[in-house]
């Protein structure tokens, strides 16, 4: 009898848990450095979600490696709901170029997209291309002369650079950085001749006059900076945007991925949020989780075709 009341207690407290979730911190992980968009998007979001609900949400950086420590830092983390991956479409990428100890799909439970950008293509000041048919010009006449940064090599910003020089059959040299801020300080500089980027980095360098856009790959052109016309309006259809989204660990309770979902829509269908996000350059916007999670699977087998046609590697 005693075992019985005790397994019974067990069942009802772990029922009773999983309906008063959430109890204590959440932890969101953000697998990059701080002063990019991931960490503007993380912090908007989360301190609107604590607003509505009152919950305490904690931003907690674990850059390095792409994204791959924070991740992995989620994929061994108690399935309890109070440990939560912000992640990009790298999360597809990223196991088609290196040996990972976790899996795209099995290991995470996607709950929602917040965000998608098309990549902004905005060169240093000498570069001699005032739209993207003189950049091609330049860049075929100086084969190897011109140089982009990225956030890191084989993520959503690299691969996103590497379509648009495939599709526009020209070579430019990739040189990454650890993290959004110090690519947006080397192309300022001159370090490196352009990026491609969403609009968080480069716009207030491009309203100060220390960068120049050229292109956008989005479908129609960005409302932040309406001027520049897209990519594919000037002959070269290179579309790619990215995006960021919510995962778990998989195993989490259907109860805390509920709420999660719940108040992650809530939050970035405000309009601070909305405002906030949109001032960045991105395209607010969820899904529900079983579409999300469709569409991370198909961008696990979408990038891996890409990566294999394009020759991508991470040295």
């Amino acid at each position: 009898m005693r075992f019985w009341i005790a397994v019974f207690s067990l069942v009802f407290m772990g029922t009773a848990s999983a309906q008063d979730y959430p109890t204590k911190p959440i932890r969101w992980i953000v697998p990059f450095p701080p002063g990019g968009g991931a960490d503007a998007t993380a912090r908007t979001i989360s301190q609107k979600m604590t607003e509505n609900t009152g919950k305490t949400i904690v931003v907690d950086y674990r850059p390095g490696a792409g994204g791959n420590i924070g991740t992995e830092f989620v994929s061994r983390a108690p399935a309890d709901g109070y440990t939560i991956l912000q992640t990009t479409n790298g999360h597809a990428i990223q196991p088609h170029l290196r040996k990972l100890s976790w899996d795209p799909l099995k290991d995470f439970i996607p709950i929602t997209v917040v965000a998608s950008y098309p990549l902004l293509i905005a060169v240093h000041p000498s570069v001699p291309a005032q739209n993207l048919k003189e950049l091609i010009a330049y860049a075929k006449a100086n084969p190897g002369k011109l140089t982009y940064g990225s956030s890191g090599p084989g993520g959503p910003l690299h691969i996103g650079a590497e379509i648009f020089k495939r599709t526009a059959g020209v070579d430019i040299l990739h040189v990454p950085y650890k993290g959004n801020a110090p690519m947006t300080l080397a192309v300022v500089s001159g370090e490196v001749s352009m990026v491609f980027d969403s609009m968080t980095g480069p716009l207030p360098q491009i309203r100060a006059g220390k960068l120049r856009a050229i292109g956008y790959m989005g479908e129609k052109r960005s409302p932040q900076l309406p001027d520049v016309p897209t990519a594919k309006e000037q002959g070269v259809p290179a579309v790619y945007a990215a995006w960021n989204g919510m995962m778990a660990p998989a195993g989490t309770p259907p109860e805390a991925i509920a709420w999660l979902h719940r108040e992650i829509v809530r939050a970035v269908a405000s309009k601070e949020v909305t405002e906030r996000l949109s001032g960045l350059g991105y395209e607010p916007g969820t899904l529900p989780q079983e579409e999300f999670a469709r569409m991370v699977a198909a961008d696990v087998e979408r990038f891996g075709k890409i990566i294999k046609e394009v020759g991508i590697r991470v040295d």
